[in-house]
């Protein structure tokens, strides 16, 4: 979320561009906190707001004086509202390189691995064109992300961004869940999810369990007049909730197997409940992250597990991936990732019934005599399944198939070199 000096709450009114928010602490301290990221082996990336600027409190409002027919001044004038502030005066020469300057600022004096650019809709498509090409000019290696409603891949085919944040995979999964749009349908929204728009590998930033736009909530939890904005789990019965955890784990999974960049917001990893705001009472909970509860400590265990998983296996963070087993009826799909060197199946089931005992056969398309190792099962007993829920080791018929059980509302990863 935003870092820059900001009206409001959420940090999505930028007053001041090039300044980080000052009632979380210095610039220094900002500083600080990308260094100790960094040597824990973690990436950063700032929320950037370019499209408007602060409805409150906007310091740029007026700046060379009041006039009534102004329009707020040099930074604003000419330029139509938004429902959250008034938009830049994109035409100008100046305001065009204060824009860029902001995106520098955070490269050059903060250290940040990337930028994700929100509600780029609300900008001119040649002045996204002219930064992301001067940026991707100066600093090569960091990655550009862009927020664009409703999603448009010539985001990345043609305004120069390297990734699309993807709203729609979060929706997918609800539908998903509550059986819209039939089996068919079902299968290809969980198809789309695993390959977004075609999109290469880092194309697509994932957010299948919520980002703060469906989980945050500015209005005692009812944002939207129905109080849909939630956790996932509270969705689908709540911490205290055996499938509602299950499910959120499969979920989880299943996302870390897909193509493109994972996206967790904070509190989906603890199980937090309700929705989230910035508020004492809905904040993020340190004690769910740092204590003893049974249900966090699974739900952690289980990400700690296939955040792992994704980064020693090379075959999950690569372009290449293939559809090789689906089953409307019961809802599991199959698709294979993979290197030169090694591959990985992954295993879908979005669906109570339960396959025991090697019941259940899985086309690998990879030949068969090879043996397939189990490298994470979502309903392991340790994440807050049960012991013997999956097959630990499986080897191909001459068909290529695998006959294995497959637990209800889980995410299984098969390797074999």
């Amino acid at each position: 979320m935003p870092t820059a000096e900001f009206g409001g709450i959420w940090g999505y009114n930028s007053r001041q561009l090039l300044a980080s928010h000052g009632p979380w602490g210095t610039a220094a301290e900002m500083r600080e906190l990308v260094d100790r990221a960094h040597t824990l082996g973690l990436a950063v990336l700032f929320d950037v707001v370019l499209n408007h600027g602060s409805a409150k409190m906007n310091s740029l409002w007026n700046w060379d004086g009041y006039g009534p027919d102004n329009c707020g001044g040099i930074y604003f004038e000419g330029e139509v509202d938004t429902p959250w502030g008034k938009r830049f005066a994109f035409q100008k020469a100046e305001i065009q390189d204060y824009l860029k300057q902001a995106c520098r600022t955070w490269i050059e004096e903060y250290g940040v691995d990337g930028l994700r650019f929100d509600s780029v809709h609300n900008m001119p498509w040649w002045l996204l064109q002219q930064i992301t090409c001067g940026l991707k000019e100066h600093y090569p290696n960091k990655i550009l992300i862009a927020e664009i409603t409703p999603e448009n891949p010539k985001v990345v085919t043609d305004a120069g961004f390297h990734s699309c944040w993807l709203h729609a995979t979060h929706f997918d999964s609800l539908k998903a869940m509550q059986g819209e749009g039939g089996r068919t349908d079902r299968m290809a929204m969980l198809k789309n999810m695993v390959a977004p728009h075609n999109f290469g590998n880092i194309g697509g930033v994932h957010s299948v369990l919520g980002s703060h736009d469906q989980i945050g909530d500015r209005h005692g939890g009812k944002q939207d007049g129905q109080g849909t904005h939630r956790y996932f789990v509270s969705r689908f019965g709540g911490r205290g909730n055996w499938h509602a955890r299950a499910q959120c784990r499969a979920w989880f999974c299943f996302q870390n197997c897909c193509k493109g960049l994972p996206m967790t917001f904070m509190g989906s990893e603890t199980l937090q409940e309700d929705w989230w705001h910035v508020d004492q009472h809905h904040r993020f909970n340190w004690d769910l992250a740092q204590g003893s509860d049974a249900a966090s400590v699974d739900m952690r265990s289980l990400v700690t597990a296939s955040n792992k998983l994704r980064i020693s296996h090379a075959a999950l963070t690569q372009d290449q991936h293939r559809f090789v087993h689906e089953d409307k009826e019961n809802a599991v799909l199959v698709f294979l990732r993979w290197t030169e060197e090694s591959a990985c199946l992954c295993i879908a089931h979005f669906g109570e019934e339960q396959f025991e005992k090697d019941s259940y056969a899985v086309n690998t398309s990879w030949g068969g005599g090879r043996r397939w190792r189990l490298v994470l099962s979502s309903q392991a007993k340790e994440f807050g399944g049960w012991d013997g829920s999956s097959t630990p080791e499986a080897e191909a018929d001459g068909s290529g198939k695998i006959h294995i059980s497959i637990p209800k509302w889980s995410v299984l990863v098969y390797s074999a070199s």
